[in-house]
């Protein structure tokens, strides 16, 4: 478990409520006014002192770089991954995909947009670094759900990456642009559910093995199942 999500029975250790008010400060600020704000407005909104500030962070870009992995939490965090790899593929690609669905279903999505593409502007290699702490951890674990459901035969053999590339586009599609540029109002829970269990079952039907049959498509017993087994 990385260091922040750490509890303790005594309440959380002084620097780490100070890390994670800093991580608080930065994220909305960072949201408001794009990669320009300043580590003196960061830590002057966090309550702390630009020097307790550095102590976490070296410089601007690990402090934007911290916020973004966890943001990418919130999609799936290391302890969760790991769990879904003991759960068959459908209800563990249900649990994913639940979660990815609803961080982009946010309209401040776009912030994070626009903050990855402005770092190019400091230097060229920061949106690639930003990348792979948010969209790219997210890449990166669902092509490894894929891998593991082709290992265990419920997948048939393809290229994983390519895979995972097709399952994306059919849980964002142009929605998710209307819902970014507030040209229609975000998914509720019940329309998020469907858009993510019908991405899902069109996958299945193309990815999923000879031998798995029917079982494919997804059914609300096997995504409560899931969701039973992930707890």
């Amino acid at each position: 478990m990385i260091a922040f999500q750490m509890t303790s029975s005594r309440g959380r250790p002084k620097d780490l409520v100070k890390r994670e008010a800093i991580l608080d400060a930065a994220r909305a600020l960072l949201l408001e006014h794009g990669a320009d704000v300043t580590t003196s407005a960061i830590a002057s909104q966090a309550g702390v002192a630009k020097a307790t500030l550095f102590a976490h962070f070296p410089d601007k870009d690990d402090l934007i770089d911290a916020v973004i992995r966890r943001e990418s939490d919130r999609t799936v965090t290391d302890t969760e991954y790991e769990k879904s790899l003991a759960m068959d593929i459908v209800p563990a690609l249900h649990e994913f995909g639940i979660r990815f669905v609803r961080f982009i279903n946010e309209r401040e999505i776009a912030g994070w947009d626009r903050l990855i593409a402005a770092a190019a502007k400091r230097n060229p290699e920061l949106p690639k670094r930003f990348f792979a702490s948010g969209p790219g951890r997210g890449q990166t674990i669902l092509t490894s759900l894929i891998q593991d459901g082709i290992k265990k035969g419920r997948l048939r053999e393809c290229n994983a990456v390519q895979a995972a590339d097709d399952l994306a586009g059919l849980w964002i599609g142009f929605s998710n642009l209307e819902v970014k540029l507030g040209a229609r109002a975000p998914f509720t829970a019940a329309q998020l559910k469907k858009k993510v269990d019908h991405g899902i079952n069109v996958f299945m039907k193309f990815y999923g093995s000879s031998d798995f049959g029917s079982e494919g498509t997804l059914s609300t017993k096997s995504a409560r199942e899931g969701s039973t087994r992930a707890r």
